[in-house]
């Protein structure tokens, strides 16, 4: 039996994480007030997080609109390069009427998004080339990021609290407020935190069929039966869970797009691929009566003769039918693995602009 070259799934595309350090450092309505040196010392080191910020911005719709690996690696390091240039800039700021507090925790602010961008990136970067080996490691992988992304958010917190002390030691109003890139930034965090939610429902699906796939080109039946059943109750599962996953502000395309993918998976465990199974049951079978039939050391009757050439004619036909159920199940497979990466494109690409 050949197996069609459908039956090789594109692998998903990946999306790199984006460490989103969205900074909220609240500026001074300077129409409102006279500029202190008090003011303008914050603003100073306002202005360097605002450098970062666009630097992170940069690599952000970079990653959301897919450029080349090399392009989004050159923005890393640009990013890293902001985040030097700010700290270096922050750090020569002497303490404000001997108060360093606000100072050292905008540097240690800094200093930690450097090192997870710099450093735990590199791990992170390990995990995602293995990733796609395994459920568990695409877990582990998004985890990672995750983890990377909270250590840099309780950072920015205790930088936000240090600024909100020295303003009120210095008889500043802080107006609390949020400007365009913030906002974007929040954003495009918004979608990749429900991007993933979705994605690990498809991913774990999508890599136990290729387990069954894998087990029908080795011809293990225990093997196809095994991953078959898991692939029912993974499929099945998911179908579960996504129902409890709302749209991203009205856009339901990735949902959907990971539901038909379910929907393919749970038919094809429940009903799709038995007759695949079946006709694999019947080839071990064909193949040990055909050993016995080719033993030169026994004779064989017209009878015997007879019915083997007719398991022949009936194992060829079955290997046409079973050729044919293939190819419907890679034609399916194919068209909705297109649209579920063609769908993942379009939602980060129109929601992270």
């Amino acid at each position: 039996m050949k197996h069609n070259n459908t039956m090789k799934q594109n692998q998903s595309r990946k999306f790199f994480w984006l460490f989103i350090a969205v900074m909220f450092l609240a500026l001074p309505d300077a129409d409102a007030q006279e500029v202190s040196p008090a003011v303008a010392y914050m603003q100073s080191i306002s202005t360097e997080f605002r450098s970062v910020q666009k630097s992170t911005w940069d690599y952000t719709r970079a990653v959301a609109h897919n450029k080349s690996v090399r392009k989004i690696e050159n923005r890393r390091k640009e990013l890293i390069a902001a985040i030097n240039t700010a700290i270096g800039k922050i750090k020569r700021l002497k303490p404000f009427e001997g108060d360093a507090a606000f100072r050292d925790s905008s540097v240690s602010a800094l200093t930690v998004n450097k090192i997870v961008i710099q450093e735990d990136y590199e791990k992170i970067m390990h995990l995602e080339e293995i990733a796609e080996q395994s459920y568990d490691n695409m877990e582990a992988y998004l985890a990672a990021r995750q983890k990377a992304d909270e250590i840099l958010g309780e950072t920015m917190e205790n930088t936000d609290r240090e600024e909100k002390k020295f303003a009120a030691n210095h008889n500043i109003n802080l107006i609390e407020s949020q400007d365009k890139l913030s906002k974007k930034l929040e954003q495009a965090d918004r979608v990749y935190t429900y991007y993933n939610k979705i994605y690990l429902l498809f991913f774990k699906s999508y890599k136990q069929e290729a387990y069954l796939l894998d087990a029908t080109q080795r011809g293990d039946l225990n093997a196809m039966e095994q991953n078959k059943n898991s692939l029912q109750k993974f499929s099945s599962e998911g179908l579960i869970e996504q129902k409890e996953i709302n749209s991203f502000d009205g856009d339901g395309s990735l949902k959907i797009a990971c539901q038909q993918m379910l929907n393919f998976y749970k038919e094809e465990a429940e009903s799709g691929y038995q007759p695949i199974i079946d006709f694999h049951l019947k080839k071990d079978i064909f193949e040990k009566q055909a050993a016995a039939m080719n033993d030169k050391s026994k004779s064989h009757s017209k009878e015997e003769i007879d019915a083997y050439n007719k398991s022949v004619n009936e194992y060829n036909n079955s290997i046409k039918d079973v050729n044919q159920k293939m190819a419907k199940l890679d034609e399916n497979r194919l068209r909705l693995i297109n649209n579920w990466n063609s769908t993942a494109a379009n939602f980060t690409g129109s929601h992270v602009e």
